[in-house]
């Protein structure tokens, strides 16, 4: 599976404990995250792969770890074809943070 970080031309500000806006500077575009999108986005740029994000939904939210990792995946799906992501290399994920 593939590990992902948001694009440094995004930046983010948190709104209230679980929700989150992020603006594409270079697309000058906002998006609002909701509480499920604001937890993986800061799991996400805490260096945490997909996977594990999943396994951190699935025991904060009480779901299977499938369903979480469904969310994710769509999820991230969502942020790529929005230019907030981006892919990283194997060089940069041997250094994945577990935070």
């Amino acid at each position: 599976m593939h590990s992902y970080r948001p694009r440094s031309q995004v930046v983010s500000t948190t709104i209230d404990e679980d929700e989150s806006v992020l603006l594409h500077l270079e697309a000058q575009q906002y998006y609002s995250l909701n509480e499920t999108g604001h937890r993986i986005w800061q799991l996400l740029a805490r260096g945490r792969a997909p996977g594990a994000i999943a396994a951190v939904l699935a025991e904060e939210w009480a779901i299977s770890e499938g369903e979480a990792l469904r969310h994710v995946r769509s999820f991230l799906q969502e942020l790529d074809e929005a230019d907030l992501i981006e892919e990283m290399s194997g060089e940069e994920m041997s250094g994945d943070k577990t935070v």
